[in-house]
C-alpha cells in the first residue's frame, strides 16, 4: 500500500490556493510513489456558504486586518490543558 497524502484548503484567497498547490508539488517530488490529492473544503458546501464565507473572509482582510490577525495569533498558540478551548 503506498503512502497517501490529503492537501486540504479554501478558496477564500491566492495565497490558500497557491500555498496547497505548493504542498502539492512538493509532495509529489519528494514523494513519487505517493498518491497525493489536493482538495478545496469549500466545493463540498452549498453555493451559499461558499460566497458568504469568501465574502466574509475578504471583507475582513480588507476592512479589519487587525481582527483578523488577532484570530490567526490566538489560533497560532501551542495547546495548553488550561485553556479550556484546547479541550474543543
Amino acid at each position: 500500500m503506498s503512502l497517501r497524502i490529503l492537501v486540504l484548503s479554501a478558496s477564500v484567497g491566492a495565497g490558500h490556493l497557491r500555498a496547497a498547490e505548493a504542498v502539492e508539488l512538493a509532495a509529489r517530488q519528494m514523494l513519487p510513489d505517493a498518491t497525493v490529492k489536493n482538495i478545496d473544503v469549500l466545493d463540498m458546501t452549498n453555493r451559499l456558504f461558499r460566497h458568504l464565507y469568501g465574502q466574509f473572509y475578504i471583507d475582513l482582510v480588507n476592512k479589519a486586518p487587525h481582527l483578523l490577525g488577532y484570530f490567526y495569533d490566538l489560533l497560532d498558540e501551542p495547546p495548553s490543558p488550561k485553556r479550556r478551548r484546547d479541550r474543543l
